[in-house]
């Protein structure tokens, strides 16, 4: 994920710094010897401007992991405990040359439908399974394979609520 955030930085600042440095060479205002760095140390200000959508996938990102920062307060944390509750299952296949990329699929389907989504690709062999959310009871787990099918009619003969594992953030 760092290395994500690491290029994504650098190629907006090598974005940012072409157009900066064309603009200025149009100008005739910059030396032969201008560089990127130069021209990063000078404005001292890097603005990076994101969809929605990345930010909250972002967001999703840090919650999976062990531990995540409370809202408001960086120095307290909150934990990520494991606990019994529902998925909505999408996808279950044992095809071995089309289930794994069947699953990935659907799963970019709902992710840009429903980015805040919690979503899970399993392999259990022989099967691949695509599961979604985290949900301490059955009724909101019901309640969110209603919204998947009314949204996803094509995955509907599949959609079922079935029992797991869940991430719960304390």
């Amino acid at each position: 994920m760092m290395k994500f955030f690491s290029r994504l930085t650098m190629g907006s600042a090598l974005a940012m710094c072409a157009a900066s440095v064309s603009a200025q060479t149009s100008a005739a205002n910059v030396s032969c010897d201008t560089t990127i760095t130069s021209i990063i140390n000078k404005s001292g200000v890097i603005t990076v401007t994101h969809p929605e959508a990345l930010e909250l996938r972002l967001r999703k990102a840090v919650a999976d992991s062990d531990s995540l920062p409370a809202e408001g307060a960086l120095h307290k944390t909150r934990r990520v405990k494991k606990m019994g509750g529902y998925r909505v299952q999408i996808y279950s296949d044992n095809n071995a040359r089309t289930a794994k990329n069947e699953a990935r699929a659907k799963e970019r389907a709902i992710l840009g439908a429903y980015p805040e989504l919690s979503t899970y690709v399993i392999y259990d062999s022989p099967y691949w399974r695509l599961r979604v959310g985290d949900c301490r009871s059955k009724a909101d787990a019901e309640e969110l394979a209603a919204e998947l099918k009314k949204a996803f009619p094509a995955y509907k003969a599949e959609i079922t609520v079935v029992r797991d594992r869940i991430n719960a953030v304390d």
